[in-house]
């Protein structure tokens, strides 16, 4: 089959608080009603409802320590920032359960430059768990920093250990700390070891790189970042730190001066977000954009946080926060990116059609080449792929125009349009130029090879190329039912049922794999397991072409002529067909060469 193209209900922890909470229906029926709306909000993934409810509760019954940590950690979540802050203080005073209160008011108390209220806030929290010790770590060393005693954080800083998948973020946390200190031999040090060890690369050689250039080291800072980009290609061109290190790039040959120094809360802000990053990315659930949050608090213009801000909401089923946070990307570097995201986002969520609007308007008012894919596949997705194939076309001349390296996708995508329009020749060209550039990529060798088997050409290099693409993507229910069928097509149709039972089970919701598997099951005369399996198949809404074939199949109990395997195609099988429909398919495996 061709393939073109832990979720934790973020306030899950607002569910089954009845028992627990002190509200009841005798004491305060206006704050029970309101702790039910919020409730049914938070079931509804409704956040910003959520907050307000438990807001509204908590009012009502001020102190009550479950409505305070509730109504912070949903203000919190729905990303209104300013509240919450109130609501941490309240939180602190009835007791901080989880210590997410602490941590986002240190993180407040350090934007408005309170040095001072930061550290006492966090020498007086109770013991903190792994996470939040080294979360807290950071902060009051930035806090020390910010009162004039950069040298004293720089020192604890040397002592501070991480755990586990933190490590790698000390570094960058130390180089910044020694660069504001002054220590600039030992913030050489530190961020040169950064760009190798953190998990956010990107991220490092944006800090090193403009600590050179303040330091007057151009070249030094022109050779980090070619290195980073070179290596680096192909692999994470959409990422927001790649964007960095480009555009600091550009900056540099365009002889632009080095940029200023961040304040405190903006250095904080980039200690927090690997760390955080990487915790999101670990796990999404509301604790990961709680930390998000505190980052964000601390740098409200720092656009990556927003992004991945975006991406964590959207994966916790929370769509219309993500679309918030994609709207509110400022202007500049990181704005086209948070659009394509949005966009992709509202595709996702079935508005196609104000999805493909907003990409010709982001593709009329920008020269990115992001902007024109966009464009192309939301025509694709709309089923205009007329429309679609001229903008894949740009895409490609203009890549080359640029001197940009070639992208097996635009070929690609090109091909499979092509091939909607029944345009062969050109569709076959179109998979091989993409193959040239990427060889080895499984997306190409299963689409052709699979194709070149439904045509009856090239059958031998197809069928290695499907196989190919199986060893590469041994867990994809796609692949793995391309090469089920194309054994099927070969007539090997016992190997066929096995590498299908494989893919239907990989993906159970996979209309096509059920529909190939239901015919390889009657091939090998088991009649009852294709009933079933085209029964299944039907329940899966299928597309109305394989709606019909099904429906012959269960009306007829086997399949029509014209659907006839390549094997049997061929004339010294076409006779077994015939005798095996008369039969329904023998229980000596009917078909079989």
């Amino acid at each position: 089959m061709t393939s073109v193209t832990r979720t934790l209900f973020v306030l899950a922890a607002v569910t089954g608080l009845a028992s627990c909470v002190s509200v009841t229906a005798e004491d305060e029926p206006s704050a029970y009603g309101a702790f039910l709306a919020a409730r049914y909000a938070g079931v509804n993934r409704d956040a910003h409802g959520a907050a307000d409810y438990y807001a509204r509760a908590l009012d009502l019954e001020p102190g009550n320590a479950v409505l305070t940590d509730r109504a912070f950690i949903t203000a919190v979540i729905a990303g209104d920032l300013d509240e919450a802050a109130g609501l941490a203080r309240q939180t602190l005073a009835a007791g901080d359960p989880s210590r997410l209160a602490t941590l986002y008011s240190a993180a407040d108390r350090i934007a408005a430059r309170d040095y001072r209220e930061t550290r006492t806030l966090i020498e007086q929290a109770p013991a903190f768990g792994p996470y939040n010790a080294f979360m807290s770590d950071l902060l009051e060393q930035w806090a020390l920093a910010g009162s004039g005693r950069a040298n004293e954080a720089l020192a604890l800083a040397d002592e501070t250990s991480a755990p586990g998948f933190l490590a790698g973020h000390l570094n960058l946390h130390r180089g910044m700390l020694a660069e504001f200190a002054g220590e600039y031999e030992r913030a050489d040090t530190a961020y040169r070891t950064a760009v190798y060890t953190s998990t956010h690369r990107g991220l490092a050689v944006d800090r090193y790189g403009e600590f050179l250039r303040r330091q007057g080291r151009r070249e030094d800072a022109l050779e980090l970042y070619g290195h980073y980009l070179n290596e680096s290609q192909g692999s994470v061109g959409g990422v927001p730190e790649y964007r960095l290190v480009t555009s600091a790039l550009d900056a540099v040959e365009a002889g632009q001066r080095a940029p200023g120094r961040l304040n405190v809360a903006e250095l904080t802000a980039r200690a927090l977000y690997g760390p955080t990053a990487d915790l999101a990315s670990q796990a999404d659930f509301d604790l990961s954009i709680a930390y998000l949050r505190m980052v964000q608090r601390l740098d409200p213009r720092f656009a990556p946080v927003r992004l991945q801000l975006g991406g964590s909401l959207q994966r916790i089923g929370l769509p219309e926060l993500a679309l918030e946070e994609y709207a509110r990307v400022p202007e500049g570097l990181f704005k086209a990116p948070a659009e394509l995201d949005r966009i992709a986002l509202l595709s996702s969520l079935g508005e196609t059609q104000r999805a493909y609007e907003e990409a010709v308007a982001l593709d009329a008012r920008s020269d990115a080449l992001e902007a024109t894919l966009v464009h192309a596949e939301m025509s694709r997705i709309r089923g205009d792929c007329a429309g679609a194939l001229p903008l894949y076309g740009e895409l490609i001349e203009t890549s080359r125009a640029r001197g940009v390296a070639p992208n097996w996708a635009y070929e690609y995508f090109r091909a499979s349009c092509l091939v909607e329009l029944d345009r062969w020749d050109e569709a076959e060209a179109a998979f091989l130029a993409a193959l040239e550039i990427a060889p080895d990529q499984p997306t190409l060798l299963n689409d052709l090879g699979y194709l070149w088997i439904e045509r009856d050409e090239n059958v031998d290099e197809a069928f290695d190329m499907v196989v190919r693409a199986a060893e590469l993507q041994p867990e994809d229910g796609n692949v793995i039912d391309s090469l089920g069928w194309a054994h099927y097509q070969l007539g090997n149709y016992e190997a066929a049922v096995i590498e299908l039972e494989r893919a239907a089970e990989l993906d159970p919701g996979n209309v096509t794999a059920n529909y190939h598997l239901g015919d390889a099951y009657w091939q090998v005369g088991r009649q009852l397991e294709a009933g079933f399996q085209w029964r299944r198949a039907l329940d899966l809404d299928p597309r109305p072409d394989q709606r019909e074939g099904l429906e012959y199949r269960l009306e007829h109990g086997h399949p029509p002529a014209e659907d006839l395997s390549l094997f049997q195609r061929r004339p010294e099988a076409s006779e077994r067909y015939e005798a095996a429909t008369a039969s329904g398919g023998g229980e000596d495996g009917a078909g079989q060469p």
